[in-house]
């Protein structure tokens, strides 16, 4: 796990409207990332599909979850989601590591965005900071309020508008600018939990900067 991976950031032309469901053609002409396990960076129990890509006013970010028992119960805005199935975005648009941005959505819609301090190994996380304007919905396929139901999967798509990322250097990026980050999921069944990554940290804890990915912002369309 010496090696950190790297994702290109295609742009759309297209207007994404944020609603789940990925019609787009955008989203189809974008390679995938997939998650592996965060401490050995092993497959995953249930594939995990990441997309990327931007326009000049946001960063649009998809997850697509296999999971055949989805549940979730939280439903107020930063709750600590992280205590049930979720995925998760980790930004660092200057590259230092010394602050990020967390944004963490359920199987319910719910929406945690965290703006994260790191003061020499020391993590500061700042929960009553708001991204304004961020939009995000969830197409589950089963019921996650049923814990016998037959559920397949899950779907997150998320606008994030480049206003709030006040850490870039450019707003809107350039082509070429590149900014490092993450992409995880925490996947539980009734008798374990599963910790998933783009890039693995060494051990089942995600807030490891050091360990970001890169994205590279091209002007390539989608």
């Amino acid at each position: 796990m010496n090696d950190t991976p790297l994702v290109l950031c295609r742009r759309t032309t297209e207007q994404i409207t944020v609603d789940g469901i990925l019609s787009e053609r955008s989203w189809a002409a974008v390679e995938p990332i997939t998650l592996c396990r965060t401490d050995t960076g092993d497959a995953a129990r249930f594939r995990t599909e990441v997309r990327l890509l931007w326009d000049d006013t946001h960063l649009y970010a998809s997850f697509h979850c296999v999971d055949p028992d989805i549940w979730a119960n939280m439903v107020l805005r930063d709750a600590p989601l992280w205590e049930e199935e979720v995925v998760e975005m980790f930004l660092d648009p200057n590259r230092s590591g010394n602050a990020y941005f967390e944004f963490v959505v359920n199987p319910l819609n719910t929406l945690t965005d965290v703006f994260v301090l790191n003061r020499w190994g020391e993590f500061k996380p700042l929960r009553d900071w708001n991204a304004e304007g961020v939009k995000h919905a969830v197409v589950v396929d089963g019921d996650p309020s049923d814990p016998l139901s037959e559920d397949r999967s899950w779907t997150v798509e998320c606008a994030i508008p480049f206003r709030e990322l006040v850490t870039a250097p450019n707003i809107p990026p350039r082509s070429g600018d590149s900014w490092r980050g993450n992409f995880y999921r925490i996947e539980q069944g009734y008798e374990w939990m599963e910790y998933t990554a783009w890039s693995p940290t060494g051990e089942v804890n995600f807030h490891h900067p050091e360990r970001f990915g890169t994205i590279v912002f091209t002007s390539e369309t989608a």
